[in-house]
């Protein structure tokens, strides 16, 4: 059965799923899928389904922050979506990290308004150890750039933290800030399916230098890469038979 925004049924979605803020990163994902085929595209949310070394992968659009995220997974689900990967972007925090390096969350602290409707604040935001083990993994093995850590996932894109704030994170060992990861590891683990994260930074918070100008090429090769660490991680997770 359709659902409310994902215009399509349940033979359109794969068991294994890429999630991505930017419809246009769905569509170039989608040009690595074989015989990818557009099954949703109502409100610009756009979803593709294809295959991957043989392996049916789709890929869905959720767009920015935790509200719309949550609608987007809490949908994917009910249409058979089982593991679940976001390739997204973040700014750096960890001030060694810039522009063109790759973030592994491990974690995500949460400080957005909708993941504790379904739990707790003290529930750890945490993805699955399966799919975090693949993504580290396939990551060391495919980049030279790759980090993990801790994420900050919050609401406010242009409210910044304190100096006080940023320091404490700094002095913590968070790696980066974007915006979906703590909802989709709670909801994730709410609804009982597997889930991880990886970033391409588009610059640092820390050294207030988000997407500097001249480091867009940087940026595509990382976010490409990402990308690739996705899709691979899913196919290997998929050929385990982790779901």
């Amino acid at each position: 059965m359709a659902q409310f925004h994902l215009k399509c049924e349940k033979e359109d979605i794969a068991e294994y799923v890429m999630l991505v803020g930017n419809p246009q990163r769905a569509e170039k994902v989608s040009l690595l899928l074989e015989n990818a085929k557009l099954v949703n595209e109502y409100r610009h949310l756009f979803v593709f389904t294809g295959g991957y070394k043989s392996v049916r992968i789709t890929v869905a659009t959720t767009g920015m922050g935790a509200p719309s995220t949550a609608i987007v997974l809490e949908e994917l689900i009910n249409l058979g979506g089982k593991v679940f990967i976001r390739v997204g972007s973040a700014g750096g925090i960890n001030p060694k990290l810039n522009v063109g390096d790759i973030v592994v969350a491990t974690g995500s602290i949460r400080d957005d308004g909708t993941s504790p409707n379904y739990l707790r604040p003290t529930f750890p935001a945490v993805p699955d150890y399966e799919v975090l083990r693949t993504i580290i993994e396939t990551g060391r093995e495919l980049a030279k750039n790759i980090h993990y850590g801790v994420v900050i996932s919050e609401d406010a894109f242009y409210i910044p933290y304190s100096k006080e704030e940023m320091q404490t994170f700094v002095s913590s060992g968070v790696k980066a800030i974007e915006m979906e990861s703590g909802s989709v590891f709670i909801i994730s683990q709410y609804k009982g399916v597997k889930a991880g994260a990886l970033f391409a930074l588009d610059g640092n918070v820390t050294h207030n230098k988000i997407k500097p100008e001249g480091s867009k090429r940087i940026f595509e090769e990382s976010e490409n890469l990402s990308i690739k660490i996705g899709l691979e991680s899913l196919y290997r997770l998929a050929k385990e038979g982790i779901k």
